[in-house]
């Protein structure tokens, strides 16, 4: 009995035990008053947002944003709803929207991962923004992923061969059988202005007016896309509730927005010419996530879309970094942005009629080169955003050319999820058709050169704006007879044939060998035409020798025919374009030629005196083939006494310090002087050690030259002319040394100097010096 009663006991104490820590277990894990709720919970909880969470309750999200995961909400307000409803009427409430409609409105306003107002202004791409890190200091991640993705979208395909390659082309899918399916790339992104972003890139207020019709307010402003955030963030446990003054349309990709049927402007035609630069290629990964594909149901087949030829990818949410940008991670979109200006359809056909269509031309937009079509529709492109700033100052177009734009063009603005949009009412001309390469591009006369430039990749360079060029080349029937420049379209390759009597011999051409013959026949100037022959420096560091009396047009050595050629020909170019804004471009049969003869072969070999004299000044330095007193890397006009001028000239007394300082007062150091009169007259400096030269320090002697049209004169201490070089053959002989491996087609030659002729010997004691 009493062992009973024990047990009855234990139990008993047991049970208390137990229900005792299970009341304590409850009072542990109960959720503290002070805890804010779940998402939805905290905004429901917010009057003036009523309307938005009906919207989270009928698109289902009310449940979502209180179950799992981390969110911020930017909530229009019942008053910002009910602005929306009075400019969509045919809606009264939220029930009267679509559900589909409804459900992309709602994503577009809740961002992945909660978000403080600080941390909405301290992101980049690495991460949260560090002071004191002069690489990731400033909040340049403006923008935030959405819960909004695109479906998947259909596109007709149709293929064509032409110019030895297979095209696609995206069509209307009722018009082919062929159809591809895009695989979405990612979620939409939503931008977030605040000052810091507009202070980064030297912004103001008005470019983001420009776009959303609303002035930034206050400094401490945070703009959600077109809608301002209102007050404090409200906190909850999973994330953050922000209230707006504005419904936000989720935005469109320029895709989209050009495929758009709304609005009073199409630009389907731009469209249409975008869409002849797609690349598809198979995603068999997305293919196999499809609901289904894991069971071995039929799935469609999902396709990457990209546009690789262009400054970027219009149908992408994913933005990405410009060309030549390295060490960032591989999702970069919060940062960059992309700019699109679009011609309406009327602008875009005027422009094809205008500058392809007709006489010499290409007859039609299709028939345009690759690389032509390339150009016009990167013009139009920008790999960062475009705002009114950047109108006005100019910024660089996805072909680096400089664009500025008067804003009475625009007919359309809009900004888009991945690029900002403007629509204009004329064409944006590229840089490539009003430069010295617009009658190369534009006619069909001239397409080896064309495809030689583009493969050289001097465009660049010549169509750069405030320049004077004169552009020399041959048309494409002068080098179907000389062989020079023969061009393989389908393995895009050029070569040259040197053709003799009975034979031939090819030659191919790197890009190297390309860039050396065109930067060859770029002059940086146009001839004044005051003096008889002018010496124009070219792209390549040569000199074109202009003959004003003759009309001839040359290198530094003879031009003859063909490459390689004996026989020598005379080149009077002929102007082929007259309205060029940086140079004129002409015409030629020939190629010029340029001589590699260096300083020390023309002065031993022509000047044997003077020469000999620097021999026994110690300045020879015979098995290097140079003189010891002067600099590779420098620049050099000789005045060199000719072999009759030294006959008398007595240096039996004269010490080797004596010979030295007498052979250096001949040669004038960094500077190229010519008889064509562009040099200034004054005191120039020689290579000859001043006698107020000390160990420490060297000065050097100047004399005083006058260079004129057609002679140079050199002053004596009186100020009459002491000694003269009249333009003549034993004048302007230029110098110049290969600086190639020896190799290649086309010798890369590089003048450093000139030697005139004197009929005296300079005297320092009679000169007027410095």
């Amino acid at each position: 009995m009493i062992r009973s009663r024990l047990i009855t006991f234990l139990a008993l104490g047991f049970l208390t035990f137990y229900g005792c820590q299970d009341d304590m277990q409850v009072e542990k894990f109960k959720r503290p008053d002070w805890l804010a709720g779940k998402i939805y919970t905290q905004l429901k909880e917010q009057p003036e947002l009523s309307t938005f969470a009906k919207c989270l309750e009928l698109t289902q999200f009310d449940k979502i944003l209180d179950a799992s995961g981390s969110y911020t909400i930017f909530a229009p307000t019942d008053e910002a709803f009910a602005a929306w409803f009075q400019s969509h009427s045919k809606y009264k409430k939220v029930e009267d929207i679509p559900l589909p409609e409804l459900d992309r409105i709602v994503k577009y306003h809740i961002v992945q991962n909660p978000w403080s107002k600080n941390q909405l202004r301290s992101l980049d791409v690495f991460g949260w923004i560090d002071p004191k890190d002069l690489t990731n200091n400033e909040p340049r991640g403006y923008k935030r992923e959405t819960l909004l993705l695109d479906k998947n979208r259909k596109y007709g395909i149709k293929g064509e061969f032409r110019n030895f390659r297979n095209y696609i082309s995206i069509v209307d899918t009722l018009s082919s059988p062929w159809i591809r399916n895009e695989a979405t790339d990612s979620r939409k992104y939503a931008p977030i202005f605040f000052k810091e972003y507009f202070d980064i890139y030297e912004l103001s207020s008005s470019d983001y007016e420009f776009y959303f019709n609303r002035p930034i307010e206050s400094p401490a402003d945070i703009y959600y896309v077109g809608a301002k955030v209102i007050g404090d963030e409200v906190f909850a446990e999973n994330g953050f509730v922000y209230k707006i003054d504005r419904v936000v349309e989720p935005l469109k990709n320029a895709y989209q927005i050009m495929a758009s049927k709304e609005g009073p402007n199409s630009y389907k035609d731009f469209l249409d010419f975008i869409n002849s630069f797609p690349e598809f290629v198979y995603d068999d990964r997305k293919t196999m996530l499809q609901p289904g594909a894991s069971e071995g149901l039929a799935v469609d087949s999902l396709f990457d879309l990209s546009y690789p030829n262009l400054t970027f990818n219009i149908n992408r949410e994913r933005t990405k970094a410009p060309a030549g940008t390295y060490g960032l991670p591989e999702n970069v979109s919060i940062r960059y942005h992309h700019g699109l200006i679009a011609p309406t359809d009327a602008a875009f056909n005027a422009f094809v009629n205008e500058y392809l269509v007709g006489g010499t031309r290409w007859g039609s937009l299709r028939n345009a080169p690759d690389h032509i079509k390339r150009i016009i529709v990167n013009t139009y492109m920008s790999i960062n955003p475009i705002y009114p700033t950047d109108l006005s100052k100019g910024y660089y177009n996805g072909e680096l050319d400089i664009v500025k734009l008067d804003q009475s063009e625009i007919v359309q603005k809009e900004y888009g999820s991945n690029t900002t949009f403007i629509g204009v009412k004329n064409a944006i001309i590229p840089r490539a058709f009003k430069s010295v390469t617009g009658p190369i591009y534009l006619q069909r006369g001239y397409s080896r050169v064309m495809n030689a430039i583009e493969l050289a990749g001097l465009l660049p360079a010549l169509k750069r704006q405030g320049q004077n060029y004169m552009l020399f080349v041959e048309s494409d029937q002068s080098l179907r007879l000389d062989s020079s420049l023969v061009y393989d379209e389908a393995r895009n390759r050029f070569s040259a044939f040197m053709i003799t009597p009975g034979s031939y011999q090819e030659f191919g051409m790197t890009q190297s060998d390309l860039r050396n013959l065109l930067m060859n026949h770029i002059g940086l100037d146009h001839a004044k035409g005051l003096a008889r022959k002018e010496f124009i420096p070219n792209m390549a560091g040569n000199y074109l020798i202009v003959d004003n009396v003759t009309g001839e047009v040359r290198g530094t050595d003879f031009t003859t025919k063909g490459y390689g050629g004996s026989q020598i020909v005379q080149e009077i170019p002929k102007p082929i374009s007259n309205n060029a804004d940086n140079g004129t471009t002409y015409e030629i049969n020939n190629w010029f030629s340029f001589s590699s003869t260096d300083l020390y072969t023309r002065i031993s070999t022509n000047y044997t005196r003077f020469h000999n004299i620097m021999r026994s000044a110690g300045l020879v330095l015979e098995k290097e083939f140079r003189y010891s007193f002067m600099s590779q890397s420098e620049i050099y006009t000789v005045f060199a006494p000719s072999d009759q001028a030294l006959e008398g000239f007595d240096t039996s007394g004269m010490t080797q310090d004596d010979l030295k300082r007498f052979v250096m007062m001949h040669f004038v150091p960094g500077h190229i002087i010519f008889t064509d009169g562009k040099k200034a007259a004054g005191y120039y400096g020689t290579s000859r050690i001043s006698e107020t030269s000390s160990q420490y320090s060297s000065t050097f002697t100047q004399i005083r030259i006058r260079p004129g049209i057609d002679v140079i004169e050199f002053i004596d201490k009186n100020g009459d002319v002491f000694a003269t070089v009249n333009e003549s053959a034993r004048s302007n002989i230029i110098v110049s040394r290969n600086i190639g491996v020896g190799t290649e087609t086309i010798k890369n030659i590089l003048a450093y100097g000139v030697i005139h002729e004197l009929d005296k010997p300079l005297l320092f004691n009679q000169l007027d010096t410095k």
